[in-house]
Formats: C-alpha cells, structure tokens, sequence
C-alpha cells in the first residue's frame, strides 16, 4: 500500500515496546484503528493520520509516508510472518495519534514497562 495518500505509519521496535504504548494509550483492538505486527522483522507499525507520522519523535520509530509502501497481509488475519492486530474499519478507519504515541512510547521507554 502507498503510504501518505490516506494514512502515514509509524514503524516501532521492538515490537513488545510498541505493544505496550499501545496499551498505555488504551487502544482496544477491535475499534478500527489499523495495527499490524511485523513478526519477521520484530516491529509494530501503527497508522496515523497522513501528513502526521513526523510528530512521532521518540527514539527507534521510523516514519513510513509519502514515497514509501508497506506491504500489508491480505484477509483479516494475515500470516505467521505479519497479522493485523487490529483491523482497519472498512468504511472509515481510526488513527492513532502519533504525538500521544510518541509520549507513550516514550513513558514505557522511561518505566521499562516493555
């Protein structure tokens, strides 16, 4: 998928890091905000609002925007190397907010929590 037209994505690692800003936030799973898990290459990757992924600053994230791809799983589940964590709603997704992920991210950095 190309990245910057709907949506930019923050790419995070370790992936447990990103799994526990994701819970600081209290993001539930199952509301539409699409989270994929990269097992392969131990990352978590969240979309934002496109035009936003720079906000994002904490340290060991990437910002995947315009000119970039991010190969996505097909069907809900995906495979053993990368699945949907949660799916993005099919009418009209949500996005994380990459400044309240940028302060989680760095709050579980802070407190080890990952």
């Amino acid at each position: 998928m190309d990245c910057g037209l709907e949506w930019d994505a923050i790419v995070s690692t370790p992936l447990e890091r990103g799994l526990a800003a994701l819970t600081r936030l209290g993001l539930p799973a199952n509301r539409g905000y699409p989270v994929l898990a990269d097992y392969v290459r131990h990352e978590l990757i969240v979309h934002v609002p496109a035009g936003t992924a720079h906000r994002c600053t904490a340290q060991g994230t990437r910002s995947l925007t315009t000119g970039s791809w991010l190969l996505v799983p097909s069907g809900l589940h995906g495979s053993v190397s990368a699945t949907w964590l949660s799916t993005p709603h099919p009418i009209r997704p949500r996005f994380v907010d990459p400044g309240e992920l940028s302060e989680a991210l760095r709050q579980v950095d802070q407190t080890g929590t990952a």
